[in-house]
């Protein structure tokens, strides 16, 4: 499986908008982050629920961040990724840098402070040797680095969907999101493949179906128990509208098609507090 010939497409579809609409878009950001920019602005801001333009930009900026730090250590890291699969992984580091690129870039030329980017204990401990090992054989066992890296960029997928479908009057920005999140979506489903053919029961998209990652603790909140979601019997069509999967799909007698399968072809928001929840086990 070759994740080359799957994303040959990113460049027809570029993560950030073109030149004109960007410029507009940082003279919005500037704008939200003259009100929102909070007061002694510390170097772990992410810690809070965002709740501005500026706030959801630095937790996709954490998590864009955290998913470069993996793909580093894992390319770094003696025989983990095996010779047929390492160019795959210099494409998805390649993109996640463009990824925090674009988030940093747009942040610093709107006037807003970025704050360095953390050093990330993928053990889950936090730094502390006597904290439960949430994250065993990370970088020494590569069934291990996949399983991570698929919920990371599961995680990425439903995190651009919620931050993206709630920019309702930023269409430059909310497009840069959108773009972003179809790139994460084919980095998930090229994980969910590689760990198939060896042998995980894993469906490319996520679903209940899918097997349970196993680990000491079921401390991260990315799979689909715990964030919830793929179990949804309805679609969100707008602000506190749904739209019950039983009335799509209907056929001549207007009788909706039935099949279990139906609400795994939607993407699932995932809440920011869950999401930040998972990524502070990083940092």
């Amino acid at each position: 499986m070759k994740l080359i010939s799957l994303l040959d497409q990113l460049a027809a579809t570029p993560a950030s908008p073109a030149p004109t609409p960007r410029r507009t878009l940082l003279a919005h950001l500037g704008r939200t982050v003259a009100a929102a920019l909070p007061l002694g602005l510390g170097a772990a801001p992410a810690m809070a629920a965002p709740a501005t333009t500026y706030d959801n930009i630095l937790l996709l900026l954490l998590l864009e961040r955290l998913q470069a730090a993996l793909y580093t250590r894992g390319l770094a890291a003696t025989a983990l990724i095996p010779a047929a699969q390492a160019a795959d992984f210099r494409l998805l580091l390649s993109h996640q840098t463009q990824h925090v690129q674009f988030l940093t870039g747009s942040l610093q030329t709107a006037g807003a402070l970025v704050p360095a980017a953390p050093v990330f204990d993928f053990s889950g401990q936090h730094g502390v040797s006597t904290n439960a090992v949430l994250f065993p054989n990370v970088f020494s066992d590569y069934d291990s680095f996949l399983a991570l890296a698929q919920q990371l960029e599961d995680l990425g997928v439903r995190l651009y969907k919620t931050l993206a479908s709630g920019l309702t009057t930023d269409v430059p920005l909310a497009t840069a999101f959108w773009r972003i999140q179809a790139t994460e979506a084919r980095h998930a489903a090229h994980l969910r493949g590689l760990r198939r053919t060896r042998g995980a029961v894993v469906l490319p998209w996520p679903s209940t179906d899918d097997a349970a990652i196993t680990r000491p603790t079921d401390a991260l909140p990315l799979t689909v128990a715990a964030t919830g979601g793929e179990e949804n019997a309805a679609q969100g069509a707008s602000a506190g509208v749904t739209l019950p999967f039983s009335t799509l799909l209907l056929i001549r007698d207007n009788t909706a098609v039935h099949d279990p399968s139906l609400p795994e072809a939607f993407d699932e928001p995932v809440s920011a507090a869950a999401a930040q929840a998972a990524l502070n086990l990083f940092v």
